[in-house]
């Protein structure tokens, strides 16, 4: 079962576990992008300690960062690599290495949460990922976010305590689709924030052919926000300090939701709902 630490998927573990009634032998996965918050980190031994089993780490060849760096860009919703690399294939390849006879993986995503989401069936399969055949199920599909959070309360469980911090939702920290209330928040409550975000930023860069790189992309905040030039198209772009004063210093609508979305949870809308 893909295991992410965020409200969905902890209630579909905590159903698959006490609830379901199924015989089947239950393993649960962590994909770990080495881009989380801390506070994730924490609340997964919380789960592993409330489902009485361990939370599994898929092992991956990238971090968030190295992924980064060798692509030479951030990515973004046009060219959208870090689910594919950080989360689909390092869970796929797991499977097929523990060598299960007809394995079946769970994922806790729900059609509430976008119009994507609202168009995927319960039943699914991964068209043969790394010459592996497994169905897909995602039980909660239909759930409401109520019944999610009283599955929480039913088993003495509080959400990730990052949805009370004003988080829309978990997953990469942040991630690249963060609204900027959230944003805005996050860099009030953690000084240490945007020098690592810099810090990033200079490696990404450094490893590009271009010698620039933007963790966020250049629509996410107004052309006059812009600090930084792109000396081979001529196009600007903002550096993450440039992000980082816009933010605090405006109250304009937030300009990082994400298309399509049907209500205010932006995900990264990935077929394989393995964000959250």
């Amino acid at each position: 079962m893909a295991t992410s630490g965020g409200k969905d998927s902890a209630a579909m573990a905590l159903w698959l576990r006490f609830e379901s009634g199924l015989p089947n032998d239950m393993r649960f996965v962590f994909n770990d992008t080495g881009h989380e918050h801390p506070e994730t980190y924490a609340y997964l031994d919380t789960l592993a300690a409330k489902l009485g089993q361990e939370i599994e780490r898929t092992p991956s060849p990238y971090t968030f960062e190295s992924l980064c760096v060798e692509k030479q860009r951030f990515p973004s919703k046009m060219v959208r690599f870090c689910t594919q690399f950080l989360k689909v294939k390092p869970m796929a390849k797991w499977i097929v290495d523990q060598g299960f006879s007809d394995p079946v993986l769970c994922q806790g995503v729900r059609a509430e949460e976008s119009q994507r989401r609202a168009a995927m069936p319960v039943w699914d399969d991964t068209l043969g990922d790394f010459d592996g055949f497994y169905d897909i199920w995602r039980p909660i599909l239909r759930w409401s976010v109520e019944r999610v959070f009283e599955v929480h309360r039913r088993h003495d469980l509080p959400p990730n305590p990052l949805y009370k911090m004003g988080a829309g939702r978990v997953g990469c920290w942040p991630c690249i689709y963060i609204r900027i209330s959230e944003l805005r928040s996050a860099f009030r409550r953690d000084p240490s924030l945007l020098p690592r975000l810099e810090a990033m930023e200079a490696k990404v860069a450094a490893a590009s052919a271009r010698k620039g790189a933007s963790f966020f992309a250049p629509e996410k905040i107004p052309d006059w926000a812009h600090d930084k030039v792109d000396h081979q198209s001529g196009a600007t772009y903002a550096s993450i300090r440039a992000v980082h004063d816009y933010v605090l210093q405006t109250d304009q609508h937030d300009l990082f939701a994400h298309e399509g979305e049907l209500t205010d949870v932006p995900t990264c809308m990935s077929r394989y709902g393995l964000c959250e």
